[in-house]
């Protein structure tokens, strides 16, 4: 069984997906006291933004991420079409 995944679909979403692995697996190894960077007292000290705020900006930002990614593929695809045209 073969999977054809495009090059700009893996551009685009490739690096979404390693965030989300890589902050899940920062999450989980942070609920465990031999794991974690900082203290709980230091942590609640200075993470002044809740975790749901960080979400959504994480995700607007990933959001148009991917979208200028997909019109800059997009473009490049009619570029493309157009030289391949003008060279007939």
């Amino acid at each position: 069984m073969t999977i054809n995944v495009s090059d700009e679909w893996l551009g685009t979403f490739v690096p979404i997906i390693v965030y989300w692995v890589y902050s899940g697996m920062y999450e989980m190894l942070g609920s465990l006291d031999v794991y974690r960077l900082h203290s709980r007292k230091e942590e609640d000290e200075k993470n002044l933004v809740p975790k749901k705020e960080v979400v959504k900006g994480v995700l607007l930002q990933q959001a148009l991420q991917a979208l200028v990614a997909s019109i800059l593929y997009a473009v490049k695809s009619i570029y493309n079409d157009f030289i391949l045209l003008s060279e007939i």
